[in-house]
């Protein structure tokens, strides 16, 4: 911002759930860059009269990209064509947590095959993701670290056979077994070969350009990979912090209370918004009990709100196909 003659416009979103609402923090940013921001409080009210917009947005099913439809939405409204987006900084600098879970990850994918089929019949899901650990190399890391359905859930949704859904998953793309790399760089890969160009590049694309707008990634300019893949692990990942080597970098314009905090990512109240939502509730209604069983377990607290989002479009998108 410090270097553009024109004054930089910024976007924010801030929620009336405090836990989840970082105006603050925008305040503090705002006010040290003295940039032009808009900020959009979002009421749970809004989510649910655009919930039908944001499944008509998507050409497949996902659960990833609500945000960027209304972040993109009150840019066009403020008449922008183009914004900037921090897609890449986690990939790139090792701000998610599987890059500190790739070692034991690649540990337990050398278990006994016999061990890792014995965790289907167990009741916690992260358990049960063990089994596809059973897919050699990076995909079946992937699956397990990044999975929201394990294989016999997936027949469940999809009226298959759980034998189906394993060939269809072994028939997928396999990828290098990246042996020679190390768990970190393994983690990086990943999340930038599967996880960003598969789902959030093509989300944020898709819910931007529903609204008219270009999304821009400036983290993801070669120059930029170039040389986040030339630094060594020990300066890229060192620190106490998740991207301590961004943290670092940007010190003097970053003040203390923006980086020195939990990471929360952007985040919405899904959790409080979707236990109110018409759509989950037309779960209670499906004739298959999974989905019944899921919807209970959502209201109960002991299912992460991503699994039922997930439901939600799937049933809904398929109607709609």
């Amino acid at each position: 911002a410090a270097h553009q003659q024109q004054q930089l416009t910024t976007l924010s979103v801030y929620f009336r759930e405090a836990v989840f609402s970082e105006k603050n923090y925008q305040d503090i940013l705002i006010k040290k860059l003295q940039c032009n921001n808009y900020q959009h409080l979002l009421k749970e009210e809004e989510f649910h009269q655009s919930f039908p917009s944001i499944l008509q947005a998507m050409d497949m099913p996902s659960c990833d990209g609500i945000n960027t439809w209304f972040i993109s939405k009150y840019a066009a409204n403020r008449g922008l064509k183009a914004v900037l987006s921090g897609i890449g900084g986690d990939e790139l600098f090792g701000g998610y947590p599987s890059f500190k879970r790739m070692a034991l990850t690649n540990l337990l994918q050398a278990s006994p095959s016999f061990l890792l089929s014995a965790v289907r019949s167990r009741k916690h899901k992260k358990i049960r993701r063990l089994q596809y650990l059973k897919i050699n190399g990076i995909k079946g890391r992937y699956l397990f670290l990044r999975g929201q359905f394990v294989p016999i859930e997936i027949a469940q949704q999809l009226d298959a056979t759980e034998k189906e859904v394993w060939e269809i998953l072994k028939e997928h793309p396999t990828y290098g077994p990246l042996n020679g790399i190390d768990a970190k760089n393994q983690a990086g890969w990943m999340e930038m070969n599967l996880y960003m160009q598969n789902q959030l590049l093509r989300d944020a694309d898709v819910m931007s350009m529903a609204h008219g707008v270009e999304i821009r990634v400036p983290l993801l300019d070669d120059e930029v990979i170039k040389t986040s893949l030339a630094i060594s692990n020990p300066v890229k990942y060192a620190g106490n912090f998740n991207k301590q080597l961004l943290i670092d970098a940007f010190k003097k314009e970053l003040p203390q209370e923006i980086w020195n905090r939990p990471k929360m990512g952007f985040s919405f109240p899904f959790t409080e918004w979707l236990a109110n939502s018409a759509y989950v509730k037309d779960l209670m209604m499906a004739a298959d009990k999974n989905t019944k069983r899921s919807y209970r377990l959502f209201l109960q607290g002991r299912l992460h709100w991503s699994h039922i989002m997930s439901l939600v479009i799937l049933k809904n998108k398929a109607i709609a196909w």
